[in-house]
């Protein structure tokens, strides 16, 4: 049975901010939280999450969920230590036929976005489905097959899966995203959120 590890990155100190961006409030919740919660109505995914800076304050909040937690020590290393050690842990359990890669702070994607990119990796033929946005802006969400996993575990740099996106750019297929490419690095852009909320 075709099963997809959800990896969401939410490792970072949000410096721009100066506090956890992920528990950020944001509908019933926090950013981080309405993420995960996205994936609740999609089938056969299991969520894990990366963390880092804030461990101590996200842990309790996700003790009680169907979640796994995976704890990056070496987080000020960059985007790439944290999707490598996620990796590492997905890799293990030799359960999962693709991961797909998300941010905590993309609070605009919508879950059918994400259901469209599980439905390509598993009918389209291509190892790396890429999100792509107005303006020509292209990167995650990403699903990458099962046979890129080594690949993704030997990450280290600050650009996350970049250099493996343009290596196997033969392999790649986009999906265009409905809504606008929108994160949260900046109090003002969390501001400009809530006003869209």
């Amino acid at each position: 049975m075709s099963k997809t590890a959800v990896l969401i990155l939410a490792a970072g100190a949000s410096k721009r901010i100066g506090k956890p961006k992920q528990l950020l409030p944001y509908k019933e919740s926090n950013l981080l939280l309405e993420k995960i919660k996205q994936f609740q109505s999609v089938e056969k995914v299991q969520v894990f999450v990366v963390l880092g800076a804030y461990f101590k304050e996200i842990i309790p909040m996700l003790r009680e969920l169907p979640v796994k937690v995976v704890m990056n020590e070496n987080w000020k290393e960059g985007m790439g230590s944290s999707l490598s050690k996620g990796i590492e842990l997905i890799k293990k359990k030799e359960l999962f036929d693709r991961v797909l890669i998300t941010l905590s702070d993309l609070p605009l994607m919508e879950s059918s976005h994400y259901e469209d990119m599980i439905a390509l990796s598993k009918n389209a033929g291509k190892r790396i489905i890429q999100t792509t946005y107005e303006h020509g802006a292209a990167g995650v969400p990403a699903i990458f097959d099962k046979s890129l996993f080594r690949r993704l575990s030997q990450l280290t740099d600050e650009n996350g899966a970049k250099s493996l996106i343009k290596t196997y750019k033969k392999e790649v297929l986009e999906l265009r995203s409905k809504t606008p490419f929108f994160d949260v690095d900046t109090l003002e852009a969390y501001q400009q959120l809530l006003k869209l909320s």
